[in-house]
């Protein structure tokens, strides 16, 4: 059904004649006429009765009216809400993050959203990489930030890969081994060492940095996929943190944390924007993807 129609069939009731209705809804009262005629033979009946200059509704006319108010009403909303939707101040979108994304960009994503498009509505959802990748595909995630090493099947995603993060192992300020005259890997292994997951590439890459000792399965005593509680506990304790910087960048600016500079540049995070391919994104994710751009930006090696 023509909403057209029903916004002249509306006009016409609410002013009772086709001079003052034609000139509410910017027609020719022929066009109106003739919109009002085509109404009437779409739906079978007369909508109205004409007793000289005045158009008078039927039983008919009645029963559609309320109706045709509301379709109105609905197709304004649905325009009102695309056009909100098409800045970004409108929908939703489903978002899925690895640790150190959601550590690195979760805060920093919703404080502009909050500020900047308030309306627009967020669910952020945290795993591994390889579930969040099986959720996108499964249609769940709108999109995901992920750790782009650990993607082991490309084919169908559409991949935007985020600048390289460095990294290194962090202390607490005040830390023992920041007095010793030599720092290296086995100076490291006298404390106990955190780390979220790390994937099969970030692993092949410590052990070609640091040798066999340098494996996670040999370096790192407690794996957390929190980055909060990685960082409480390596500023209450002498535990050394293994991170990227944009992760505790804070901390780091503070000098609460010490970086150990024992990385080497090969050793860096790299991570990636995902989505399905051959979808279009709403403008929404389009905002998602600015700000990730930009927080990681900032710390690219």
């Amino acid at each position: 059904m023509d909403i057209r129609k029903l916004k002249h069939f509306v006009a016409l009731c609410d002013h009772g004649t086709f001079h003052r209705a034609a000139e509410a809804v910017h027609l020719s009262q022929s066009a109106l006429s003739r919109s009002i005629q085509s109404l009437e033979q779409e739906m079978g009946v007369a909508l109205f009765d004409r007793s000289g200059h005045r158009s008078l509704i039927t039983p008919f006319g009645k029963a559609l009216l309320a109706r045709a108010r509301r379709m109105i009403l609905e197709s304004n909303e649905i325009h009102r809400e695309f056009a909100l939707m098409h800045g970004g101040d409108a929908g939703s979108v489903n978002l899925g993050l690895s640790p150190t994304p959601a550590s690195v960009l979760l805060r920093p994503c919703m404080v502009e959203l909050a500020r900047e498009h308030p309306r627009l509505r967020i669910n952020a959802f945290m795993g591994r990489t390889p579930e969040l990748i099986d959720e996108l595909r499964a249609e769940r995630y709108d999109l995901v930030v992920v750790d782009s090493s650990a993607i082991l099947d490309p084919e169908g995603l559409d991949i935007e890969r985020l600048p390289d993060q460095p990294g290194d192992f962090l202390c607490r300020k005040g830390h023992p081994i920041l007095a010793m005259p030599q720092r290296d890997l086995g100076a490291v292994r006298r404390y106990p060492v955190s780390c979220s997951v790390v994937s099969g590439d970030l692993t092949r890459r410590l052990v070609e940095a640091f040798g066999p000792d340098g494996h996670p399965d040999r370096l790192v005593t407690f794996c957390c996929d929190s980055y909060d509680i990685q960082r409480e506990v390596a500023l209450e304790s002498d535990m050394i943190l293994m991170s990227v910087f944009a992760a505790v960048r804070r901390e780091i600016e503070s000098g609460a944390l010490v970086p150990l500079g024992l990385f080497p540049p090969s050793l860096v995070g790299r991570y990636a924007v995902v989505r399905l391919a051959g979808r279009t994104p709403a403008p929404a994710q389009a905002l998602i993807y600015g700000i990730a751009r930009r927080v990681f930006s900032p710390w690219a090696a």
